[in-house]
């Protein structure tokens, strides 16, 4: 019975050592693993920041301009054509234009 005794103080005291240790240890891996992911979020962070500027030169007219004539666009036409399109349908819906009377 003694031995039984003591070997179940032996596993208890063995158990509470674990414990003690392993605390410590699953907070540091916390801790490791949630400054990775902090600083996986930068990074994306980042990344975004420069995504958002080069889709905003890329949208300024002389980018725009830039690149039509890399493709061989002529803007000027194309801008004339679709004033003139519209400028024909919106006659053409509205109808003769009527004045008001001037007082």
């Amino acid at each position: 019975m003694k031995v039984v005794r003591a070997a179940a103080t032996a596993v208890i005291l063995l158990d509470l050592a674990l414990l003690a240790v392993a605390a410590p240890l699953q907070d540091t891996a916390r801790r490791y693993q949630a400054a990775s992911r902090q600083k996986e979020m930068r990074a994306l962070s980042l990344e975004n920041r420069q995504l958002l500027h080069r889709l905003a030169v890329a949208r300024r007219p002389e980018e725009v301009a830039r690149r039509a004539a890399a493709f061989g666009i002529d803007l000027n036409t194309v801008e004339r054509e679709r004033i003139d399109r519209a400028a024909d349908r919106g006659a053409a819906a509205r109808g003769p234009v009527v004045r008001a009377p001037r007082r």
